[in-house]
């Protein structure tokens, strides 16, 4: 009794009317959950969805949350083209394959005998001892993931369809990769896939899967200029983002090939930090001629969690299980060379109409400048000085097929701006590098008492349509040096000229206080060109 009493002093009985309001509370808390539950479908608020895609699991699951391999993609090993049963059969039994890759064709593509039932085979072999129903039932129910190569659009719906009825049935899973090659890349053939009939039959009948996408390539005798040029990468983000809405909560992989990698990881590299949720995976074809030092080029410059490997050589797989974490050690002296030059997007501020669709493309690999209206203002001001200058690379893209206009169509970068806000009232010094060679330094909506100035230059422009220019303010007078690429995208581009010549020596007006810091600005001067931007950045001599 006594220690009733004793509880009775900590705990005294709660009221009547105390306990009813607890309990409407409960009841309360309860409708509010169910209530939020079925309008979001689920406890995840809807805003979260597209940014948490993992949450759903099933084919659509991500391969690194799947298969808890540290978060590290290089991890993730592939059993490529398993086109037959018994390849399949070793696919499934081998503990170390994550994922199981085949390629669908019709029986009989491209003959007078093709069939409407889809087949294991990858061209130009165009029939199998195992059909896509009979390989969904290997490897659709077990713990690896799947991905299809889809090679001809006849075969689109009926494979999609056939993957759709059997997760209906047996509900997968595992990560489910569906691929195709939609564009035409190094030294590649058309497409055979229509990218839009491709992804509004993948839409509508299984959406839930990684959406993977790549390029049409070939093999030369000689790859040292080739790559995935920035056309080819550019074109891909405009089908990606003609889709954006839909395509925003999924995940996204970009493939390329090994042996074309050399000269194309800025490119690829701008293509992912471009596109939400996305990852690159690299591929080796047997029989091509690849680099350690590419492999290694990858990974020092993709994290481990955005870039998968489908390598299937033993040398090339061991090579980067061994460095994937010391790559610096091993990547080519070159690569590091242009660590020192990256642009370095933090640096610099995006002015005019922020709205504007895809108005500025920024990586630290390069920034694309698409149109006049948005401009980049460097967010630190300089004293002019001859030791302080402005230096990059600008290649000249003609995306809208339009007629350039001489001493008009190109960049315009502004020294010692004072008024910029207004993208067509930029007040300072104007150097000008047009699409055609043309030079100009002139004054740019300066107040009436400075004195005109305007000194112009010709250069003749390389195929390339790229150039590579250094601008230093020196107080009284402004030096201009610019010099025509013969090559932009390969990577021993980023080797130091010889030293650029100026070629154009202003002396500027009084009136034009040099006492003052200002920003430097870029600026395309119309839309009849887009500007790639890379390599820029504002030095110190010594």
């Amino acid at each position: 009794m006594a220690y009733q009493r004793d509880s009775a002093l900590f705990f005294p009985p709660l009221p009547r009317s105390y306990k009813k309001h607890i309990v409407f509370q409960i009841i309360g808390a309860a409708v509010v959950i169910f209530v939020w539950y079925n309008l979001n479908g689920g406890f995840l608020p809807k805003f979260l969805v597209p940014r948490m895609p993992y949450f759903n699991f099933g084919p659509e699951i991500g391969c690194l949350v799947f298969f808890n391999v540290d978060n590290d993609a290089s991890k993730i090993q592939w059993a490529r083209a398993a086109n037959d049963k018994k390849s399949v059969t070793d696919a499934i039994s081998n503990p170390a394959i994550h994922m199981i890759g085949g390629d669908i064709v019709l029986r009989g593509h491209g003959t007078k005998s093709q069939s409407l039932e889809p087949v294991m085979a990858r061209p130009p072999k165009i029939d199998s001892d195992i059909t896509f129903k009979e390989w969904l039932e290997l490897v659709g129910t077990g713990n690896k993931g799947i991905k299809i190569h889809l090679h001809s659009m006849e075969s689109v719906e009926i494979s999609l369809q056939i993957l759709k009825e059997f997760h209906e049935q047996k509900p997968i899973k595992s990560p489910v990769w569906i691929h195709a090659d939609v564009l035409q890349g190094p030294h590649g053939d058309k497409p055979v896939i229509d990218f839009e009939r491709f992804y509004k039959t993948l839409m509508r009948l299984f959406p839930k899967c990684t959406l993977s996408l790549g390029w049409t390539t070939g093999t030369h005798t000689d790859l040292s200029q080739s790559s995935y040029s920035w056309e080819m990468v550019w074109d891909m983000l405009d089908l990606v983002q003609s889709h954006e809405e839909e395509i925003s909560d999924h995940l996204l992989v970009f493939q390329a090939r090994l042996s074309l990698i050399h000269n194309s990881v800025p490119q690829l590299k701008w293509l992912k930090d471009n596109t939400q949720h996305s990852s690159i995976m690299i591929w080796h074809e047997d029989g091509d001629i690849s680099a350690n030092e590419d492999v290694m080029y990858t990974a020092y410059r993709f994290p481990p969690d955005l870039i998968y490997y489908d390598l299937n050589h033993e040398r090339l797989q061991r090579l980067l299980s061994q460095y994937r974490h010391m790559s610096r050690e091993k990547v080519h002296e070159l690569v590091l060379r242009r660590d020192e030059v990256m642009f370095k997007p933090q640096g610099w501020l995006k002015m005019g109409f922020h709205r504007q669709k895809n108005s500025i493309l920024a990586s630290t690999e390069a920034i694309i400048l698409v149109n006049p209206i948005v401009h980049i203002v460097s967010k630190s001001k300089y004293l002019p000085t001859p030791e302080i200058y402005i230096q990059g690379r600008v290649t000249f893209f003609n995306r809208k097929n339009r007629e350039a206009e001489a001493h008009h169509t190109g960049l315009n970068i502004y020294v010692r701006p004072t008024e910029y806000t207004m993208f067509d009232k930029i007040v300072g010094i104007r150097c000008f590098i047009g699409a055609g060679g043309e030079l100009e330094v002139t004054g740019s909506n300066l107040p009436s008492k400075i004195p005109s100035f305007r000194k112009t230059a010709r250069m003749t422009p390389s195929f390339s349509n790229c150039y590579r220019f250094r601008i230093t303010d020196e107080r009284t007078h402004l030096s201009f040096a610019v010099k025509a690429l013969h090559h932009c995208t390969v990577l021993e581009s980023v080797e130091p000229d010889e030293e650029l010549v100026a070629l154009l020596h202003v002396e500027l007006p009084k009136g034009l206080e040099g006492e003052k810091q200002h920003p430097f600005i870029l600026r395309m001067e119309d839309n009849n060109r887009e500007g790639l931007i890379d390599e820029l950045s504002i030095k110190h001599k010594g």
